[in-house]
């Protein structure tokens, strides 16, 4: 208890301390608010003057603005008219030639090279020929020679076969002495000579095979030389063929993901600016509608009363029941005339006890926030009256204002003292005859008061308080609205940085569609021409085989019939020398001189003219060669010629297209002349047009800046002077309550500052601090706790993103879906207005009730039959409405067919001719869907495609009959 004491003793020390420069502090920010308020006003003053100056210069620097937007609107004009578009048109075309200037230039390039190859080849075939004719000059000389040759040899052989012949017929005058000898030698030189007729022939047929064959297999493998050299140039030019396939194949599955990126990136793109631009829309309206809200919300703030109230009802403070006007209902009718007999107290507050009021009193002296009047429940005396006999039957009396109101039983008295006795009245001139007597107050708000005072006029726009305002219907409405609006403006930010993307996407997919589609027309160019040359060489190389399997086919007749000759010639020479060998056996068996004398001298004669007709057969052979050697020689020469003429229709065709490609090439170029001739004279035209535009938009610009600088200058001055006319109003209202607060008389202040006034003031109030118990758990605890806040904000941050972006998907969901339902709806109000135009002959359109939210309204079929007004269903005869229904479900069918329509007696209604009109329809609408249709009418009946009918047939059974028609 001691240490108990002790302390309480240096506590009550120090808060004596404390009190007494408490009251140093007072005077001395008393004299610094003086100070400080004479300050404000110097400073407030100069601001006045200030913000004079900024809005004259603002006003000078907007008409300026207005000036150059002017000018700058005229100068865009004039740039727009010397042909902007134009020159933009011109840059895109002379682009485009250019391109096509370079694919001509290559193709230009591979011709001159198929050209220069071509004229290579043909020169190679002249150089040919030429060495072709050299040698066939040089067969025909030797062919001359050996003709001349053969001739003398004949003359030779002409003269051994006459001496051959004079010594036979010696022979045969000595063989008639030996005729057996004779008979027998005769025998054997004429089969010596069978042999030999029969040899020689074989064997020159078989020297002529053999040099025939040597031919053909030079030909056959001259051809196949040019078999293997065509082949690789063929695989060559299919390899590039076959790349450029490949790479236009590659460039095309690129330009048509190129162009499915770039169509997805425009749908994006197209869905985006629809949805931001309903979003937009959307956004304005709520803007609107929470302006209103807002407007409304300013107007019924008064509800809530002063200031002070506010503060008291904000506080929290236990025991405040609340404003008069809050706690009580009132009928519409009444609620003017109760308003106006309540006047100021229905902003008066109303408290459980006067302890509440004393409470709430103390309370807005310590904020300063100025006066209110309580109404404590335990103190409150109001006014007692009751109405007399008189007043009661009196003409236009409703009641006493007290018994008009609807309230908890406690508030009665409160609501007794704020009406008193105040009576209500129908009218004016009902209320006059008791004025002096009453209170009295019209239900249309005019008051007279029992001086004889009269308050009255026009009620149309009334402020204060009011009863069954200020109720939360409208404030969750507009939160609601508030909310949304927040969401759209994330949506929007949201919005705005997909466009910019989609964007930058659809520009940079534009052009790389354009080079690939470029490429890709420069590709099917070459590979055209590849397939040309290998086309050409494919022919030439066909043309080569034939010739080579013909030379093949002639080999091998060749090589067959020399194979038979091989064979048959060894025997045959077998054969003539034995006959040889008899016929020498035989002569060596004649002793006769003579005979052998002249056998000699026919031996000689023979061998003689067997030379000479070997000379002679040698120089036919020759001469057959050489007839071979020309026939090859001219075939050759033929050949080359073809060849050349291949190559000179090759050359003559690439000299067309080069002529075509100067020709496009010229036209380009002029074209591409004239293009950059017309930029040249655009550009001088707009240049300096844009340059004084440029100019003046940079003026503008800094305009708009200067303009923006001085508003926020102004802006912030008039903050500076709302903040200071606070201040100072704040300063006053310090000392005032400063003034009331001071002691009287003033202490007397030792020479010391405020600051260290106020240091000191502190370190006491740090030591009464001290002496009382703190809790130090309080900062672990918080550590803590904004541990846990930083990873629930990080968790809200990503919540949020996610959520916005499930808010964009959800917009771009109802674009899609509003886009649909308006092809759907236009699409089936097309069918319906041609539909409805052939079954009735007359005109009708759907409709609906809220363009706008066609999600949310409803849908009117509206019809004018021929003959008739325009109506809605509901106003139509049956037979009109079974036309408008079904006009309707077919336009439905033409969008989005059903596989199958079941009607139950729809033409019931319908007279013949329109019964017909129906049939036909469906037999058209048949073509796209099976109809099943109940009918009794005989037109439906006719027209369909098979028909059953149901009937009774005994009794309680029935019989189904099938008609095909």
């Amino acid at each position: 208890l001691s240490q108990d004491r002790l302390k309480a003793e240096k506590y009550q020390k120090l808060r004596a301390e404390l009190q007494q420069k408490a009251e140093w502090e007072a005077v001395l920010v008393w004299r610094k608010l003086t100070q400080q308020q004479e300050q404000l006003v110097e400073q407030i003053q100069a601001g006045d003057r200030t913000s004079a100056q900024l809005t004259t210069k603002l006003t000078i620097l907007n008409s300026e603005i207005q000036q150059a937007t002017d000018e700058l609107n005229h100068l865009n004009e004039h740039v727009k008219a010397l042909g902007e578009k134009e020159f933009l048109a011109l840059q895109a075309t002379w682009v485009r030639g250019e391109a096509e200037q370079r694919q001509l230039q290559h193709r230009q390039s591979e011709l001159e090279s198929a050209s220069a190859s071509t004229t290579n080849a043909i020169k190679q075939k002249h150089l040919e020929i030429q060495q072709h004719k050299h040698a066939l000059e040089q067969v025909e000389l030797d062919q001359h020679l050996v003709q001349t040759q053969l001739v003398s040899l004949r003359l030779a052989r002409d003269e051994a076969e006459h001496a051959l012949e004079q010594s036979r017929e010696a022979a045969g005058a000595i063989a008639a002495a030996s005729l057996a000898w004779v008979e027998q030698q005769t025998a054997l030189n004429r089969q010596i000579d069978t042999r030999l007729q029969t040899l020689e022939p074989q064997r020159t047929e078989q020297a002529q095979l053999r040099e025939r064959n040597n031919q053909l297999a030079r030909q056959i493998q001259e051809q196949s030389i040019l078999i293997h050299t065509i082949e690789p140039e063929i695989a060559d030019k299919q390899t590039q063929l076959e790349h450029v396939e490949a790479l236009s194949t590659a460039l095309s599955s690129k330009i048509e993901s190129l162009a499915q990126s770039l169509a997805a990136a425009e749908q994006d793109l197209q869905i985006q600016q629809e949805t931001q631009k309903r979003l937009l829309q959307e956004q304005r309206e709520k803007q609107r509608a929470l302006d209103k809200l807002e407007a409304q919300a300013q107007a019924l703030q008064e509800t809530q009363g002063t200031y002070a109230t506010k503060i008291i009802l904000q506080s929290g403070l236990s025991g405040v029941c609340g404003l008069v006007v809050q706690l009580a209902r009132v009928e519409p009718r009444y609620q003017l005339a109760l308003e106006t007999a309540a006047g100021g107290r229905l902003g008066q507050l109303v408290v459980e006890d006067d302890a509440v009021a004393a409470a709430g009193i103390e309370l807005l002296k310590q904020k300063r926030a100025g006066r209110a009047t309580f109404l404590p429940l335990n103190k409150i005396q109001p006014q007692r009256s009751s109405p007399t006999i008189a007043l009661r039957y009196a003409d236009g009396f409703i009641d006493y204002a007290i018994n008009l109101i609807d309230c908890d039983r406690r508030y009665r008295d409160v609501f007794a003292y704020v009406f008193g006795s105040t009576v209500i009245f129908e009218t004016l001139s009902k209320a006059r005859g008791f004025m002096g007597q009453y209170r009295i107050v019209t239900l249309s708000g005019e008051l007279l008061e029992i001086s004889g005072a009269m308050t009255g006029g026009s009620n149309t726009q009334r402020s204060g308080l009011h009863f069954g305002a200020g109720e939360d219907g409208e404030s969750d409405e507009a939160t609601g609205l508030q909310n949304r609006l927040q969401e759209i403006s994330v949506i929007l930010e949201r919005c705005e940085y997909a466009l910019d993307v989609l964007s930058a996407k659809t520009k940079q997919l534009t052009p790389e569609l354009m080079q690939a589609r470029a490429e890709r027309r420069e590709s099917h160019l070459q590979s055209e021409q590849l397939q040309k040359e290998i086309k050409s060489l494919t022919h030439r190389l066909v043309e080569t085989r034939e010739h080579a399997a013909e030379t093949t086919e002639k080999l091998s007749v060749a090589q067959s019939r020399l194979e038979v000759l091989d064979r048959e010639l060894p025997l045959q020479e077998a054969q003539l020398q034995q006959h040889k060998l008899a016929l020498a056996e035989l002569e060596q068996s004649q002793t006769h001189s003579e005979w052998q004398q002249i056998q000699a001298i026919i031996t000689s004669d023979e061998q003689q003219m067997q030379e000479r007709v070997g000379a002679l057969r040698t120089a036919d052979q020759r001469l057959k060669d050489l007839e071979n050697t020309s026939v090859r020689l001219q075939e050759k020469i033929i050949e080359c010629e073809q060849r050349i003429q291949e190559h000179q229709q090759q050359e003559s065709v690439v000299k067309t297209q080069e002529s075509e490609l100067r020709s496009q090439l010229s036209a380009i170029s002029s074209r591409q002349a004239q293009t950059q001739a017309s930029l040249s004279q655009l550009e001088q035209q707009i240049g300096q047009e844009k340059q004084k535009r440029d100019h003046a938009e940079q003026q503008l610009r800094d305009r708009h800046f200067a303009q923006q600088q001085l508003e926020w200058q102004q802006q912030k001055l008039q903050e500076t002077l709302l903040t200071h006319r606070q201040e100072l109003a704040d300063r006053q209202t310090q000392l005032k309550t400063q003034v009331a607060e001071l002691p009287d008389p003033l202490p007397s202040v030792p020479q010391q500052n405020l600051e260290q006034l106020q240091q000191e003031m502190r370190l006491l109030s740090k030591r009464l601090q001290a002496m009382e118990p703190v809790n130090m758990l309080a900062l672990s605890e918080y550590d803590r706790t904004q541990t846990r806040l930083d990873e629930l904000s990080q968790k809200l941050v990503i919540l949020e993103a996610e959520r916005t972006e499930l808010l964009v998907r959800i917009e771009n969901f109802t674009t899609l879906r509003q886009r649909a339902f308006k092809e759907a709806f236009d699409a089936v109000n097309e069918n319906f207005q041609s539909i409805f135009a052939i079954l009735s002959e007359g005109d009708g359109y759907l409709q609906l009730d809220d363009p706008e939210e066609p999600n949310n309204s409803g849908l009117n079929l509206v019809a004018h039959p021929k003959g008739k007004p325009v109506q809605r269903l509901t106003s139509m005869s049956g037979g009109e409405k079974s036309l408008t229904a079904l006009s309707f479900i077919f336009a439905l069918q033409r969008y989005r067919p059903s596989p199958f329509y079941a009607f139950d007696e729809v033409d019931m209604f319908l007279d013949g001719a329109n019964v017909e009109r129906l049939a036909r329809m469906i037999k058209q609408q048949a073509q796209q869907a099976q109809f099943i249709v109940v009918s009794l009418r005989r037109p439906m009946i006719e027209s369909a495609e098979r028909t059953i009918g149901v009937t009774q047939a005994r009794g309680a059974y029935t019989q189904v009959l099938g008609l095909k028609l």
